[in-house]
C-alpha cells in the first residue's frame, strides 16, 4: 500500500486535479482522508525537526531539545488535525457559497491529499536548509525563505487543482487566486493583530 500510495503522490505532481479525480472515481472514504492527513501532518512534523533544535537554543528548561520536540510533536499530531477538519468545514461551505456541488467529505479529502502532496517538498526544503545551515550558518536562513514561499506556492496550487475537482468547478486557476487572495488576507489578518497585541 505505502508503495502504491508514493507512486500515486509522485504522478499526481503534473496533474494533481486528474490525481483527485481518480481518487473521486474509486470512492472516496473518511478513513482514507484521514490516512492522508495523519501521514502528512507526521511529514511535517519531521520536517519541523531542524526548527524545532533552533528553538530550542532559546529555552530556558533543563532538556530544551525534549521540550521543544514536544511542543512540536503536540502541533503537528494532535492540534493540527483538529484544525484542518474545521478549516476543511470552513472550506466546504465558503465553495458551496460560490457554487460548489461536492460534499463535506469530497472538500476534506482535498485539502488533506493537497497537505500529503505538499509533505515531500516541505521534507525537502527543511533537508536543504538544515544542510546549508551546517555549511554556512543561519546566516543562509533569510535566503531559504525564498523556498519556502515556493512550496506554498506549490501546496496553493495542488488544493486548488484538488478541490476544484471535488467541488466540481471548471477552472482550477481561478480557485487557486482565489485561495492564494484569501490565504493572504488570513496572514494579513493575523499581522496586524499580532502587531496590535505587541503593541
Amino acid at each position: 500500500m505505502a508503495r502504491g500510495l508514493v507512486a500515486e503522490i509522485f504522478r499526481a505532481y503534473p496533474d494533481p486535479r486528474a490525481a483527485m479525480a481518480r481518487q473521486i472515481r474509486a470512492g472516496l472514504a473518511e478513513a482514507r482522508a484521514l490516512f492522508h492527513l495523519m501521514v502528512a501532518c507526521g511529514l511535517f512534523f519531521v520536517a519541523s525537526l531542524p526548527a524545532a533544535i533552533r528553538t530550542a537554543r532559546g529555552i530556558e528548561a533543563e532538556e530544551p531539545v525534549t521540550a521543544a520536540i514536544g511542543a512540536h510533536l503536540f502541533g503537528f499530531l494532535f492540534l493540527a488535525p483538529l484544525l484542518l477538519y474545521v478549516a476543511s468545514l470552513v472550506v466546504h461551505v465558503v465553495a458551496r457559497a460560490f457554487g460548489g456541488r461536492g460534499s463535506a467529505l469530497a472538500a476534506r479529502s482535498a485539502l488533506f491529499w493537497s497537505l500529503l502532496l505538499a509533505a515531500p517538498v516541505v521534507l525537502a526544503l527543511s533537508l536543504v536548509g538544515a544542510l546549508a545551515e551546517i555549511a554556512f550558518g543561519v546566516a543562509v536562513l533569510p535566503w531559504l525563505s525564498v523556498l519556502g514561499y515556493a512550496g506554498l506556492a506549490l501546496w496553493v496550487w495542488f488544493f486548488a487543482a484538488s478541490l476544484a475537482e471535488a467541488e466540481q468547478f471548471e477552472a482550477s486557476g481561478l480557485v487557486a487566486a482565489f485561495v492564494a487572495g484569501a490565504f493572504g488576507l488570513v496572514v494579513f489578518v493575523l499581522a496586524i493583530l499580532a502587531g496590535s497585541a505587541a503593541a
